[in-house]
């Protein structure tokens, strides 16, 4: 049996059904990611019964975040390229309506090319940012939904 570290683990980006195939970018100050799968489900109980008959089909969705290494004012921007203008100014507001114009995939991939797994179609929809007055590296959280989760093995 083999098992994975997360020394082991590399995430990557790309952009959702783009026409122009260009490859995943490694997010290299990566801290760590956490997502899970939710489905809104719920049980049918018939007259008198304690315990539920069957189930009701339910919704999906992926809810989950990533934590990246505070490099910049906008580690995220700058890992994908998602400035708006190419002259890009120095200062200025992050928006986070810019994050829903792209949908994006997330690969997370497992030791050396032996899995992935691909949380497809996500959007970033919140970013936040924890500073503590210490020796701590800051990290900044990027919460994102997805819309499937698939999975390759090795390739």
């Amino acid at each position: 049996m083999k098992y994975f570290a997360g020394p082991n683990v590399v995430v990557k980006i790309s952009k959702s059904e783009t026409i122009e195939l260009k490859p995943p970018v490694t997010l290299e100050e990566c801290a760590g990611i956490s997502y899970v799968l939710n489905n809104s489900q719920q049980p049918i109980y018939g007259y008198a019964s304690s315990n539920f008959d069957a189930m009701l089909p339910g919704r999906e969705i992926i809810q989950g975040t990533i934590l990246l290494n505070h490099t910049s004012p906008k580690p995220f921007y700058d890992a994908f390229n998602f400035s708006a203008t190419p002259s890009e100014p120095k200062q200025g507001n992050i928006s986070y309506n810019g994050f829903l114009n792209e949908p994006l995939d997330i690969t997370i991939q497992f030791g050396n090319n032996n899995h992935s797994i691909i949380v497809e179609y996500c959007y970033i929809f919140s970013r936040g940012e924890t500073i503590q007055i210490s020796e701590q590296g800051i990290i900044e959280e990027y919460s994102f939904i997805g819309r499937n989760l698939s999975y390759r093995e090795g390739e």
